[in-house]
């Protein structure tokens, strides 16, 4: 044991910190030839939107958000693992400056659950894929023209992917972004199925969502309805 010691390096191997900031890579010219280890995608997402939408699924192209971009080759709609996450994905910015959600923000949202069939090729944005494909964890979870950057460029790699299952930025967990488009969808869209849950706020696990994440609600009515729903 003694000797075994004597090898160890005498500083870590490991990254560590230093005056100089890491710059996260672009995506590398032979990204196309890189052969790409597909996820296990779980085959339940979530969703939040104001009730008025008929559907949760809305393809984002206008680069606003972290990998949709106008010349992508797909447009984008963000789901995430569970319907906290999904809070937390919507309301985090607002939550984190301790300012207290108004009751008018969140009232008409309505919880959908997304449920993808079995064919969806996704591709997991951590772990070893990081190293395969020559990229870090910044790309994703940094500035949004790089992540956009690297978005167009995995929908252009030849294993057709369907979409990428990320770490959300603000809630800290896996969260979905599915590739799609109204006009010439991808084959695996029309299979997707979507059940719209309820009234965000009349989920049973609302009230101690909030409890958990420390969040107050600001200009509650006198009464609120007592219906619920669990899933």
């Amino acid at each position: 044991m003694a000797e075994w010691k004597k090898s160890w390096p005498t500083r870590s191997a490991m990254a560590t910190s230093g005056p100089k900031r890491v710059v996260a890579p672009e995506p590398p010219a032979r990204l196309g030839d890189i052969k790409l280890q597909l996820a296990e995608v779980p085959a339940i997402w979530f969703r939040l939107c104001p009730r008025r939408c008929p559907s949760p699924l809305f393809w984002s192209r206008e680069g606003r958000y972290r990998f949709d971009s106008r010349d992508a080759r797909w447009g984008v709609c963000y789901t995430a693992s569970s319907i906290p996450a999904a809070f937390q994905e919507v309301f985090g910015n607002k939550i984190r400056s301790s300012s207290p959600l108004n009751w008018e923000e969140i009232k008409d949202i309505s919880a959908w659950r997304i449920t993808l069939p079995s064919s969806f090729r996704g591709l997991g944005l951590y772990g070893e894929t990081l190293t395969a494909i020559g990229a870090t964890l910044q790309c994703f979870v940094s500035s949004y023209p790089k992540s956009q950057r690297w978005a167009a460029a995995l929908m252009n790699h030849p294993a057709d992917l369907d979409g990428f299952v990320y770490l959300g930025r603000r809630c800290g967990a896996q969260c979905l972004a599915m590739f799609g488009d109204t006009v010439a969808p991808p084959s695996y869209q029309s299979s997707i199925q979507t059940d719209r849950l309820g009234n965000l706020a009349l989920w049973d696990g609302f009230w101690p969502m909030l409890d958990r994440l420390g969040v107050r609600v600001s200009s509650i009515p006198g009464s609120i309805s007592m219906a619920s729903w669990s899933l």
